[in-house]
């Protein structure tokens, strides 16, 4: 590129720019000695002259040089143009933005993968927090996922971006890098007013409670598609929906299940008052590891067992059985297990010795040659096709048991029985008036 932000710096070469914002310009560059990709952040040119500015930049670079952190980039380089405009050099990271991972998804990012993102990122917040340093502007823009660098088998790497509003809380360590020299106003509102947290929305003091806050709503975000208070358009009405306004559990906006317990967790890390909220960012991604355990293991146990059915084998062994499904019509229980059928010869020489013991027969008609003596089925006859002729009622044998009657013919039995009643009587009566006459 004809313009050379860096003024002919004998170790970076600038390639293309890849950002701008308000402070500064993005580019990425080239290392001239090494060869390798890096990224150089510099001040604007007007704004080189702002001490306060100046010093800003410089707390960014000396908290992510210093925070050695694989959740956090690594910045290797802070330097000054030939005009005085300061600048860093971090490592070059192939990826993109949770904001741009989410619309690549098409509006939300599934629960798994959401809470594996937003552990990575409180990981590396602990260690900052540690540090004495508050990032005051957590966002899905601030979080970077990284398209290679992982370990195959694991989950891509998220870095998190931009210390560029950090505020030095406490410089117990040697990894807090020196506070501003003139430090943030009482009253001075700093970072994105759609993750607020309500303290940092009335430009009260913060701690590392308002990164915590910042996190649950990057994971509401990520898992429903959009915040709790997305109705609010103005910075005013944003502020005052974070200070008073009730927000609704992700699964209220959500377009996929959400666990009841990650519904819970966020909004306890968004509660108003940072008492009530997670107290670090470690107790935060512990609970989200329990949470993301309890649903593999539901996960486990509802998967149908895939195990087969053993079949019988070759032996007659009875420990080698299988239960066939019940069917209307079908017998269950285990399968019949059938000798081996003797190979050829040992075949050809049974039957020679048979034929020697025993004088022909005459042939019988053929069983299948699997059939299993004691699991014999009885044969069903076929319908003929041509009608048969009526059979006389068979005749019991002598001294065989009487077969017990039909209903009908029981029926049949009482109304003869009835007739004959009707009848001697009748007689009776006539034989009585024959007798009278005489």
């Amino acid at each position: 590129m004809s313009y050379d932000p860096l003024e002919g710096s004998q170790k970076y070469k600038v390639l293309r720019e890849i950002g701008r914002g308000g402070m500064g310009e993005v580019f990425l560059g080239e290392h001239l000695s090494l060869g390798t990709k890096v990224v150089i952040k510099l001040l604007h040119a007007e704004l080189s002259g702002k001490s306060n500015l100046v010093d800003r930049m410089r707390l960014e670079a000396q908290a992510c040089a210093r925070l050695n952190h694989p959740n956090i980039v690594r910045v290797t380089d802070f330097d000054s143009t030939a005009s005085g405009r300061p600048y860093f050099v971090m490592e070059y990271l192939p990826g993109r933005s949770l904001l741009e991972e989410v619309a690549a998804r098409g509006g939300y990012v599934a629960v798994e993968d959401a809470i594996d993102m937003v552990r990575q990122a409180l990981d590396g917040l602990a260690v900052a927090h540690a540090a004495g340093l508050v990032h005051r502007d957590i966002k899905l823009d601030n979080l970077f996922l990284c398209e290679s660098g992982s370990q195959p088998g694991l989950k891509p790497l998220v870095k998190i971006l931009d210390f560029g509003v950090a505020k030095v809380v406490d410089s117990g360590t040697d990894q807090t890098p020196a506070p501003l020299m003139v430090p943030t106003g009482t009253g001075v509102v700093v970072g994105t007013p759609r993750f607020f947290a309500p303290e940092q929305a009335r430009g009260m003091k913060l701690d590392h409670r308002a990164d915590v806050y910042a996190m649950g709503l990057v994971l509401y975000s990520l898992v429903a598609g959009r915040g709790p208070f997305d109705d609010a358009k103005t910075i005013t009405e944003m502020a005052k929906a974070h200070v008073l306004n009730k927000p609704q559990p992700p699964s209220h906006y959500a377009q996929q299940a959400i666990p009841p317990g990650l519904d819970a967790a966020v909004l306890h890390a968004i509660a108003k008052q940072p008492k009530e909220r997670f107290q670090s960012a470690a107790e935060f991604a512990a609970e989200l590891e329990r949470i993301s355990h309890e649903q593999s293991a539901s996960a486990a146990s509802s998967t149908p067992s895939q195990r087969q059915p053993e079949l019988p084998d070759q032996t007659g062994s009875s420990a080698a059985t299988a239960k066939l499904p019940q069917h209307p019509g079908h017998p269950t229980g285990p399968l019949p297990s059938f000798p081996r059928p003797p190979d050829n010869q040992a075949q050809g020489a049974q039957a020679q010795a048979s034929s020697a013991a025993h004088p022909p027969q005459q042939p019988a008609a053929a069983l299948p040659s699997y059939q299993h003596q004691q699991h014999q089925q009885p044969a069903q006859a076929l319908p003929s096709a041509v009608p048969s002729q009526p059979q006389p009622p068979a005749v019991p044998a002598p001294g065989a048991a009487p077969q017990p009657m039909t209903p009908a013919g029981r029926r049949f039995s009482h109304g003869f029985a009835a007739i004959i009643m009707v009848v001697a009587c009748l007689m009776g009566v006539v034989l009585a008036l024959v007798i009278q006459r005489l």
